[in-house]
């Protein structure tokens, strides 16, 4: 099933909630990311900006019970790293991923101007230090041919990724497909996946043939919407530069704190964060502008 593609010129935050968010229903938006900062972004502008940083880079390890199947390899120069994504050169094939802007780059961090359809994020508006909150917007860098693991998202959070240079290939679920996507708790509530979704055996797993898989090819200049729960996986058709944000709305407010409910039980960052939440007033008329 094709992904709808949407011009942001024409689409208010409003009509976003209502069409998108408010529906769960992925949607590539663009005309968004051209005006997310003062000049493009691209790869070799990151070597300039932030080259002399350090930041741990991962590794897709198959059958890993890591999240999306990524481990960290080592921590690199961001200089460095830029360097090894010559194809010639990263037969490691290492990404820089989820990288927070604001706690590692704030200065990168306050060249991003964040799209409407997010600013209604409750995450922002907890105590500053609170779980989360300074998490996104983050960097994605990768090598041409990278795919990492099936996963969803944590604690029950819309997901936004902007595209600015390179081709990423996306293949998502809905969330009730999750049952029959074979997933395994190993070590916490966020499940790992065996299957190859890109290339699904059928004979071992057979459920996979009851999922409803959407798939697109994000383009450069382009903003992906991902909803709450929906498990997906991506290919980086070219090397590749992305920031994303995780996000919490009135769309996906319940579904969250269920699971910092479940979080809280050991992790007391996401109790807090969960009190914050308890005593947040939801007015549709105030969140959504």
């Amino acid at each position: 099933t094709p992904v709808e593609r949407v011009s942001g010129k024409s689409l208010s935050a409003a009509e976003f909630f209502e069409r998108y968010s408010s529906t769960s229903t992925p949607v590539v938006l663009t005309d968004v990311v051209k005006d997310m900062t003062p000049s493009p972004w691209t790869i070799e502008y990151l070597r300039t900006a932030i080259g002399d940083k350090h930041a741990p880079v991962k590794r897709v390890v198959p059958g890993s019970a890591e999240w999306a199947q990524l481990e960290t390899a080592r921590t690199m120069r961001v200089s460095d790293f830029i360097d090894s994504l010559e194809e010639d050169i990263n037969t490691e094939q290492l990404y820089l991923f989820d990288w927070s802007l604001p706690i590692h780059c704030p200065e990168l961090s306050k060249e991003l101007a964040i799209p409407k359809y997010f600013s209604g994020d409750l995450l922002k508006k907890t105590r500053e230090g609170s779980l989360y909150r300074d998490s996104w917007p983050s960097l994605f860098v990768a090598p041409k041919g990278l795919s990492g693991g099936l996963h969803v998202d944590a604690f029950g959070s819309n997901f936004w990724m902007a595209l600015f240079q390179g081709r990423k290939r996306w293949l998502f679920f809905q969330k009730e497909d999750l049952p029959l996507l074979y997933p395994r708790y190993s070590h916490s509530m966020d499940p790992t996946f065996d299957a190859d979704v890109f290339r699904p055996d059928l004979e071992k797993y057979p459920l996979l043939s009851l999922t409803h898989p959407r798939e697109c090819v994000l383009q450069p200049g382009e903003l992906l919407f991902v909803p709450a729960g929906c498990p997906h996986r991506v290919e980086n058709l070219d090397r590749s530069l992305a920031v994303s944000g995780n996000f919490v709305d009135e769309s996906n407010f319940e579904v969250a704190k269920e699971e910092l409910r479940l979080n809280a039980l050991k992790d007391p960052r996401s109790l807090d964060l969960l009190q914050q939440f308890g005593d947040m007033f939801i007015d549709k008329r105030t969140t959504i502008k």
